[in-house]
C-alpha cells in the first residue's frame, strides 16, 4: 500500500495540471478578456483588477508548493510575483509592479505601483496578513501633490490601505473586502479656488478638509 500511495499522487498532480485555466483562474476582482492554457501554464490576455490594465499576464505553476497543500503560480509581466491557492485560502507574494488606469472607479487615480507586496485571504475574502508598499499616482495634482504611499495591513477580516502624500495634507484611506470597497480621500489646507473646483467636482466639506468619499462592488 506504501508504494501506490506516490502513484497515486503522482496521477492526482498530472490530472490537476492538465485541467484548463479557467477552472481557477481567474477570480474577482482579477478578469481577463480570455484565458488559455492548463493549470499548469496558462495565459491571461487582457487582464484587469477592476478598470485597472494589467495586458496579458503569464502564469507558470511552481510544483514546489504542491507539497504545502497549495497551487502557486509565477507571475510575468506588468506584475511579477507569485499567486497561490490552497485550502485555506490564497492570495499573493512579493506582488512587484504597475497597474495603469484605476481599479478603483470615481477616485482620481492614474495608477498603482506595488513593491514587494503581500496578502493573504482566507476562503471567504477575510484579510488574514498584510506587507510591503503600494504606491498611487493622481490623475490631478491634490494641494500640490501628484502621489501617495503607504503599506497595506489587515483590520480584523477588513484589508487596509491607508496612503498619504509625503506632506501628509493628502490621505486616501482604503478599505477593501471581498465584496468590494470603501475609500475617503481628504485634502487638509486645499486652496479657496481648488477648493472651489473639487466641490463641483463632488467634494465636500468635513471638519475643515475637503473630501471624497466613494465605494462599489468588485
Amino acid at each position: 500500500m506504501t508504494r501506490v500511495w506516490p502513484l497515486l499522487t503522482g496521477l492526482a498532480i498530472g490530472a490537476l495540471a492538465l485541467l484548463p485555466a479557467r477552472l481557477l483562474l481567474p477570480a474577482p476582482p482579477l478578469s481577463a478578456a480570455s484565458v488559455s492554457g492548463s493549470i499548469w501554464r496558462a495565459s491571461l490576455d487582457g487582464a484587469a483588477i477592476g478598470s485597472a490594465r494589467l495586458g496579458p499576464i503569464d502564469l507558470s505553476l511552481q510544483p514546489g508548493a504542491l507539497v504545502q497543500g497549495r497551487l502557486q503560480w509565477q507571475l510575468a509581466g506588468a506584475v511579477t510575483g507569485r499567486l497561490f491557492q490552497g485550502a485555506s485560502g490564497g492570495g499573493g507574494e512579493g506582488l512587484t509592479g504597475t497597474l495603469a488606469g484605476t481599479a478603483l472607479p470615481g477616485l482620481p487615480l492614474a495608477g498603482l505601483t506595488l513593491a514587494d507586496t503581500g496578502i493573504t485571504l482566507d476562503v471567504d475574502g477575510r484579510c488574514r496578513s498584510a506587507s510591503g508598499q503600494v504606491s498611487a499616482t493622481l490623475a490631478i495634482a491634490l494641494a500640490g501633490q501628484t502621489s501617495l504611499n503607504g503599506a497595506p495591513r489587515c483590520d480584523g477580516a477588513v484589508l487596509l490601505l491607508p496612503l498619504a502624500s509625503p506632506d501628509g495634507r493628502v490621505r486616501l484611506d482604503l478599505a477593501l473586502t471581498a465584496q468590494g470597497w470603501q475609500g475617503r480621500l481628504a485634502i487638509a489646507g486645499a486652496a479657496p479656488a481648488e477648493a472651489l473646483a473639487l466641490a463641483a467636482a463632488g467634494f465636500g466639506r468635513v471638519n475643515g478638509e475637503t473630501v471624497l468619499n466613494r465605494e462599489a462592488s468588485w
